[in-house]
């Protein structure tokens, strides 16, 4: 009788499906919860009283009180940690950012996710954790230039708007991170002059920098990392480094009195990228393209965006000599925001005559008073050196 009213009772079989899951399964439901979250299950039931007490993963918002976070610290029962976290400005004192540093070392954190009110230098202990694997720091620190890093296992690194002693305390960071595999770096331009990323086992790395118009503060970017795959960058770059994809967003600001500097360092830049003949490109300066595809003989994929202050003063110059990657490479071409028609047209004609390997063409126009029917059959009549090509997009967008 009991089993009955039991089975008919749709509330006590969701009620036995939670009581009966394991520990481990229900750690696991309480880590995607802010930990403040996770303490209140503690009312539910005897067993749920200290389970969160368990739970892998320590997650604070700016809005959890100081006092709250320091008893959940010394209540917590793990041995090790997984991941702590303090997100959108989590309000601290220097004393409490330390003491939540060494409590996250002690308990031999592997994911470190800071962003925290303030600045201050970054404590030592830190610099010097075996157990880290992923460590990401937003606006609370400054990275010291002085002491020794070594941190064995982190793979992941992401520096966002924190500040440097000097010169010297990003190389001197890098060096110790031997298994590094992804930097993301962004900041200030003036808060070094130069940035300096050298490291043999980078893969991915993602840089920009936030430039102001009203400086004339004069930053470099020096890199040398020879295992890299994947480039992400916005400013110019000094070394060579071999690339399989890269993303370039090269933006000009109103300051004119810079503009001959700039088109200076910008030529200097697209030389280098295309001796780096990277397989992969996405290009937002067109009116650099014939000078990027001199030297990029391995390109396949080309992906460009038309840059707005371009189209007045930009006129495409068809290359004296056929690029190599046009004809043993280049497969895919992508034209995304393109503006101004004629310009493009003998620029897509250009490619379409001499891409002897290309596969597929994709147009999207932003701004043009032809609709898409008309840009298909423009593009459709240009002669053709692939047999292979497929013009599989045209669509024009109003912006």
């Amino acid at each position: 009788m009991t089993s009955s009213t039991s089975s008919s009772n749709p509330e006590a079989v969701n009620s036995d499906r939670i009581s009966g899951m394991q520990d481990d399964v229900l750690l696991h439901i309480l880590s995607f919860l802010p930990t403040i979250m996770s303490a209140k299950t503690s009312i539910l039931s005897r067993r749920w009283r200290f389970l969160w007490a368990y739970a892998p993963d320590l997650i604070f918002e700016m809005d959890d009180d100081v006092d709250i976070v320091y008893r959940v610290m010394l209540l917590h029962r793990r041995k090790s940690i997984n991941t702590l976290r303090m997100t959108r400005c989590f309000p601290c004192t220097d004393l409490q950012f330390d003491t939540w540093i060494a409590y996250a070392v002690m308990r031999k954190v592997r994911n470190l996710d800071l962003w925290v009110e303030g600045t201050r230098i970054l404590p030592q202990c830190l610099l010097n954790c075996e157990t880290l694997v992923d460590l990401r720091l937003s606006y609370c620190c400054v990275i010291p230039d002085a002491g020794t890093v070594y941190l064995p296992c982190l793979k992941n690194l992401h520096l966002i708007e924190v500040e440097y002693e000097s010169d010297e305390s990003l190389p001197r960071l890098l060096s110790g991170c031997t298994k590094l595999e992804e930097f993301v770096l962004k900041s200030d331009e003036k808060l070094l002059s130069c940035y300096k990323i050298s490291s043999p086992t980078i893969e991915r790395l993602t840089v920009h920098f936030y430039l102001s118009d009203a400086t004339s503060y004069e930053c470099r970017l020096v890199i040398n990392t020879p295992a890299l795959g994947y480039l992400q960058i916005c400013d110019g770059v000094d070394n060579s480094t071999p690339l399989i994809e890269a993303e370039i967003y090269l933006e000009k600001g109103s300051n004119k009195k810079y503009d001959f500097l700039y088109s200076r360092s910008i030529q200097k830049f697209i030389d280098w990228l295309g001796i780096l003949n990277p397989k992969s490109i996405r290009l937002n300066l067109s009116s650099y393209l014939t000078q990027f595809l001199k030297n990029a003989d391995n390109l396949e994929i080309l992906i460009f965006n038309e840059v707005s202050e371009e189209k007045k003063s930009y006129v495409w110059v068809e290359p004296l000599q056929v690029p190599k990657c046009l004809l043993s490479h280049l497969k895919v071409i992508k034209f995304v925001n393109t503006v101004d028609k004629m310009n493009n047209f003998e620029m897509v004609k250009f490619l379409l005559k001499n891409a002897r390997v290309l596969e597929k063409m994709d147009i999207i126009y932003s701004k043009t008073s032809d609709t898409e029917e008309k840009v298909r059959e423009i593009v459709l009549l240009c002669k053709r050196a692939s047999t292979k090509c497929r013009l599989t997009r045209v669509e024009v967008v109003t912006l």
